[in-house]
């Protein structure tokens, strides 16, 4: 089998030009035509046709295609990784999280951590989960990181996933906010009906501040929408908002802000990890799952010596 050939393929259905599929791979054009018209003869039958100038894959070409291109994926990313090693001496891994995975898991001195405990080179990148689930399907991501939802069903097809921690929703705000006056002494809640907050567009956490207003029966507005945790916090502590976030968000917080517990039924959040059940190194996850976990112990130690 030859790499070159079904890379033409791919890019046949692609470009639907030779000349084109040429230049891509940057060499001549009767070069193209000849691994073409080899790659008809290994298989033994016509990959592609001519139609309205352009060429196109036949019902075998397509066939095929489905293996060239996942094929190709694969040595491309190959190269990648190799080429990076021989870089840096260490094999990359790709980790990629949620902005609020990043705030509760990867805070602090977590890199030093992280790389005292392994020999792998970390890349840590950041997005939006469902952006994460196609990255990792593609194989850019060796894991990912992320708040759980019932959302994520199809992403998780073909993928492993564990629970990291869980965690429980806590209210953000500052001591100034009129809240704090209207507290119940008897009860010690706080009359949130109708209280304005920073929505965080995290699917998971937007999921989890449905379900406990809905239980306590509270309707809440949300002028601001953000999808960074830091953002919000930032706006608690510069007005009249307030937040719902998980209680390892934010480590430490300014002098003038303030966690209170929920009140009612107290609202878990879930951090998971997720990765490809065809993950070549499957031990390897373990290990980085099993470090993923210790992380929070181990930063909380650090800071106490």
């Amino acid at each position: 089998m030859n790499i070159l050939r079904l890379q033409i393929l791919v890019l046949i259905e692609r470009l639907r030009k030779v000349t084109a599929v040429a230049d891509e791979l940057g060499i001549k054009q009767p070069t193209v035509s000849f691994h073409m018209k080899k790659l008809e003869e290994e298989w033994g039958t016509p990959l592609f046709e001519m139609k309205t100038g352009k060429v196109m894959l036949t019902e075998s070409g397509k066939l095929l295609y489905q293996y060239a291109e996942g094929i190709d994926r694969l040595y491309r990313e190959a190269q990648d990784r190799f080429a990076s090693y021989r870089q840096d001496g260490k094999h990359h891994y790709m980790i990629g999280c949620t902005d609020a995975a990043s705030s509760v898991l990867f805070s602090g001195n977590w890199y030093r951590l992280a790389a005292e405990a392994s020999t792998l080179q970390i890349n840590l990148v950041t997005g939006e989960t469902d952006r994460l689930f196609d990255q990792l399907h593609a194989g850019k991501l060796d894991l990912i990181v992320y708040g759980d939802s019932p959302r994520y069903e199809r992403g998780l097809q073909g993928c492993q996933s564990e629970l990291l921690l869980e965690d429980r929703l806590l209210l953000y705000t500052t001591k100034a906010h009129p809240l704090l006056n209207a507290r119940d002494s008897s009860t010690s809640t706080y009359p949130l009906h109708g209280q304005a907050y920073v929505k965080l567009a995290d699917p998971s956490i937007e999921d989890a501040v449905n379900n406990w207003s809905a239980n306590e029966q509270l309707k809440l507005s949300s002028p601001l929408t953000t999808d960074r945790i830091d953002l919000a916090l930032n706006a608690v502590r510069a007005g009249s908002l307030l937040a719902f976030l998980p209680s390892l968000a934010a480590i430490q917080l300014p002098g003038d802000m303030l966690r209170l517990p929920l009140p009612g039924q107290p609202q878990a959040w879930k951090l998971m990890a997720a990765w490809r059940s065809d993950y070549w190194n499957p031990s390897q996850q373990q290990r980085m799952v099993a470090l993923l976990k210790e992380l929070p112990k181990l930063q909380k130690a650090a800071d106490s010596k």
